[in-house]
């Protein structure tokens, strides 16, 4: 039996597989790691073709490379997957490097968006030597033929969305294609996650990720998701999304959930099955999700609460509608504050992104978003910099300009960006986004609501750690 480890390397808390986001956890003011489903959705792909698989998360287990190199000699494994960020991925071969060191002959593989727009060129580089195969397309779809091609030694060639070494040069085969059938995935392996590490961020409970959708057919200029899950809604059935609540519930003792879709509420009939079916089983769960400011409407809104929605996740940006036209958005200032209104009203919480640092920002932009995101006083808040990641439409209008310092490897958006404004540098954003935090999430107001919401000490623990942590980024600068 072929033995395979899939694992997220000790290096920093990353949101690894979020192939879109890829935030670095530490520098987060209130998100919290989610489930490592591409690494499980691997290990049951690699299972049902005979593997055994055993999935790591080093940094969420707070464990370190000696840790690692125990389980390579211990597990011994044929193959090892790791997941990358663009902020880690030279670091990141460092893991490879210990593999081959501890186990000569073990074949290499990388997922990750990255791989999705670079080169072969840069892949001949150095530090990627000690790298086999690299995942291009969707891992969880691609992960399996590569596998079997390998083992049986057959063409490479004929496999959409990989990279592969040619006589010691890695060549890249053709464009990755979408499958449109999401259900013909197994659920992750979930009996190889340790799931108690991801956890709802209030209440501290395991929280499983379930991946309802993919696909994002709005045009906002700096998001990866039409790179790497394409721009056409891809979606499950009902019942299958159901079948692996009740699996959560029956098998792993899971009752908080977080809906992945790249935007949840586009389709708002299928949101209204998904939720009626819920109701139907009569499952007793709780979940969050995300979605944009609009479309939204009553009756949904009231159907998620009813099936046990207690979050949503909004995309606001911006306070000002000339920036939100520019980033091709597709909503307003006033979206957004008529957004807030009616979820505020259905009882269910929301989490705001906001986002910092285009290119034609100026400080009065900035505090403008500031002042708006205390005008709509969410329950969880969070401010991003606007990160260019290759392969997005911000990234092709700046690379030749002064406005990126360098490329996002080896950059975060919280910590380190790679990008200054037409007005700001790189660390004038970092300042603004720390006066932010300070200003709204650390406001007498702010705080004074939380802890009149908070329901047990467990929950009051868990809130004094995000709030010592969102303390702790604002005083970063």
């Amino acid at each position: 039996m072929k033995k395979i480890l899939l694992f997220y390397p000790p290096i920093g808390l990353y949101q690894r597989g979020e192939d879109r986001c890829q935030a670095n956890m530490e520098g987060s003011a209130s998100g919290s790691i989610r489930a490592c489903n591409d690494l499980g959705y691997m290990a049951a792909v690699a299972a049902e073709l005979g593997f055994k698989a055993k999935i790591m998360d080093y940094p969420a287990e707070k464990k370190g490379w000696n840790n690692y190199i125990n389980d390579l000699k211990s597990f011994k494994p044929d193959f090892v997957v790791m997941s990358i960020t663009t902020a880690t991925i030279e670091k990141d071969m460092e893991a490879f490097k210990t593999a081959r060191k501890h186990i000569p002959g073990v074949i290499t593989i990388a997922k990750g968006a990255h791989f999705i727009s670079c080169t072969s060129t840069e892949l001949n580089q150095e530090v990627y030597s000690v790298m086999d195969y690299a995942i291009s397309g969707e891992a969880e779809f691609v992960i399996g033929n590569l596998l079997e091609a390998i083992i049986e030694n057959s063409s490479l060639d004929e496999i959409k969305g990989i990279f592969y070494r040619s006589k010691g040069i890695m060549v890249k085969t053709a464009e990755y294609e979408y499958i449109e059938e999401l259900e013909s995935l197994p659920f992750p392996a979930r009996g190889l996650m340790n799931n108690k590490l991801y956890t709802r961020p209030d209440t501290g409970e395991p929280m499983a990720t379930i991946s309802v959708a993919r696909g994002c057919p709005f045009p906002c200029f700096y998001c990866l998701t039409p790179v790497v899950s394409g721009k056409k809604l891809r979606k499950r059935s009902f019942e299958n999304i159901v079948d692996e609540l009740e699996e959560c519930v029956e098998k792993h003792g899971i009752k908080e959930f977080f809906f992945k879709a790249d935007t949840f509420t586009v389709d708002r009939n299928w949101v209204i099955e998904v939720c009626d079916e819920i109701i139907r089983r009569d499952l007793k769960i709780s979940w969050g999700t995300s979605a944009r400011v609009k479309p939204l409407d009553e009756h949904m809104l009231k159907k998620m609460k009813q099936a046990g929605c207690w979050l949503m996740a909004l995309g606001i940006e911006s306070a000002d509608d000339e920036t939100l036209k520019k980033i091709r958005k597709g909503a307003t200032k006033n979206d957004a504050v008529n957004a807030v209104k009616m979820i505020k009203k259905t009882g269910i919480k929301i989490y705001a992104y906001y986002m910092l640092g285009f290119p034609w920002e100026t400080k009065e932009h900035i505090k403008k978003t500031i002042k708006f995101a205390k005008q709509l006083n969410c329950d969880f808040i969070e401010f991003h910099i606007a990160v260019p990641f290759e392969g997005t439409e911000y990234y092709e209008r700046i690379k030749n300009t002064d406005l990126l310092e360098s490329r996002a490897i080896g950059h975060d958006s919280y910590l380190n960006p790679a990008v200054k404004t037409n007005f700001l540098s790189s660390d004038e954003i970092l300042e603004l986004k720390s006066q932010a935090l300070r200003e709204v999430c650390l406001s007498p107001g702010y705080i004074i609501k939380v802890l009149k919401n908070i329901k047990s000490s467990k929950e009051f623990f868990n809130y004094a750690k995000y709030g010592l942590r969102m303390l702790k980024t604002s005083l970063k600068r």
